[in-house]
């Protein structure tokens, strides 16, 4: 695969995945949860995760190759857990392509009420999977750009949103308590989780970047730290100044900065639009080349591993991708997800931490080393098994039938991978 990733490249694939449209979201969920002290949600849970990136930044620097958790689990596991979690990390990813797609249409359908029909939405969620597939078709350098665009544009969006709301700080004055105690903290800290998390898809992509040994953990460490921070002043910014941050809203930052500022709404909008579209087109690039990696590994057919002749890029991976997003893009919601995405990442970070916990130990000089030895290992493990706990049933069974799909397709591809050759 053509390596054209630059550092700049993937840590903006990590800050877009990660500062996606949880931010517009979630604001008022975390302050019913915890009021005054909802900001420590975020601080919270980039706490929990640091050790999980660790992990993460330390397995990356063993690899040079495209499948980020799937060949961390492989090396250390051996081949069914790596698919394991391999597919549910493609399965998730897919789901998540289907249902911001749709968000994204509806974003512009605010701005475009002509296109704000079911026909019109679907036709703008269709159009923009074939869009951002067909960039990265091209090759990951044209879907980068993209990536690194939006994420421009995303950051320079929230912050003259945010310093709106400057010359209005004090105007809430939030009492100081837990609404609803500890079980509050623990609740705005698993939404946080969905806010947080997207370092891990930039391993995804090493194969195709320039310096990958060092420039992933750099992207992975930067990125989850970076999203933190932003996240906190944001919400910091909202509870001292929009009083009527409590009040249930899908749209919680627009509504505090138009409570403030009425001509500020096409700017809103507008963000909007370049926050889910920014996800979507993060999503296109890193999607497919989980599709790649288990290929590689002999799980799914050889076919997928192809490359273009002319791009170099997973063409095969892509284009049924693609295809399988516009199956679901009409199925699915942006907040269905926030369970269902949290449990298969929660499996995804274990699997990680424990990985690194294996191949370290009887290695003094071991490239997986990370601070603290076992220790980091272990508290990245554990933040994993509790997200894990904190899941409904109903998260549970889409993970167990995303699993049986995964299960079904490579029995079903057993049958032709002994007949085939190993992918170049």
């Amino acid at each position: 695969m053509k390596r054209s990733l630059r550092l700049f490249d993937v840590l903006c694939l990590g800050l877009n995945a990660i500062v996606g449209s949880g931010i517009f979201l979630l604001p008022d969920d975390l302050y019913r949860e915890m009021g005054v002290f909802s900001p420590l949600a975020f601080l919270l849970c980039g706490l929990g995760l640091a050790p999980v990136a660790y992990c993460y930044a330390a397995a990356a620097r063993n690899h040079d190759q495209t499948g980020g958790p799937y060949l961390y689990a492989r090396e250390a596991f051996g081949t069914l857990p790596a698919f394991a979690v391999g597919f549910m990390a493609f399965a998730t990813g897919v789901l998540s392509f289907a249902a911001v797609s749709a968000a994204a249409a509806a974003s512009v359908g605010r701005i475009f009420p002509a296109l704000s029909g079911p026909v019109g939405l679907a036709y703008v969620a269709i159009g923009g999977v074939i869009l951002f597939s067909a960039l990265n078709y091209l090759g990951a350098r044209p879907g980068a750009l993209t990536v690194d665009s939006f994420t421009i544009a995303k950051f320079g969006i929230l912050a003259v949103l945010v310093t709106a709301l400057v010359p209005h700080l004090g105007a809430a004055d939030p009492s100081v308590e837990l609404p609803r105690g500890a079980s509050g903290v623990g609740a705005a800290v698993f939404m946080a989780v969905f806010a947080a998390q997207g370092f891990e898809v930039i391993g995804v992509p090493a194969g195709e970047s320039q310096r990958p040994q060092r420039d992933v953990p750099i992207a992975i460490l930067g990125s989850l730290f970076l999203a933190t921070a932003l996240y906190m002043i944001v919400q910091s910014f909202l509870v001292w100044a929009y009083p009527n941050l409590g009040r249930e809203s899908d749209t919680p930052l627009a509504d505090a900065v138009l409570a403030k500022n009425t001509q500020l709404g096409l700017l809103i909008a507008v963000g909007g639009v370049i926050s889910t579209w920014g996800f979507v087109a993060g999503t296109a690039l890193g999607t497919p080349r989980y599709l790649f990696a288990l290929s590689q590994g002999r799980h799914l057919p050889a076919r997928l591993a192809s490359l273009h002749p002319r791009f170099e890029s997973p063409a095969n991976a892509i284009l049924l991708t693609a295809a399988l997003t516009i199956f679901f893009v009409s199925f699915f919601d942006y907040r269905a997800l926030i369970g269902m995405s949290n449990v298969t990442i929660s499996m995804q970070y274990l699997t990680t931490c424990l990985a690194v916990a294996k191949l370290q130990r009887g290695r003094p000089a071991s490239k997986y080393r990370v601070p603290g030895g076992l220790v980091l290992p272990a508290l990245g493990s554990a933040m994993s098994i509790w997200i894990f706990s904190e899941a409904s049933l109903e998260e549970l069974g889409w993970v167990a039938l995303s699993l049986s799909l995964g299960g079904a397709a490579l029995l079903i591809s057993k049958r032709t991978l002994s007949a085939e050759p190993p992918p170049p």
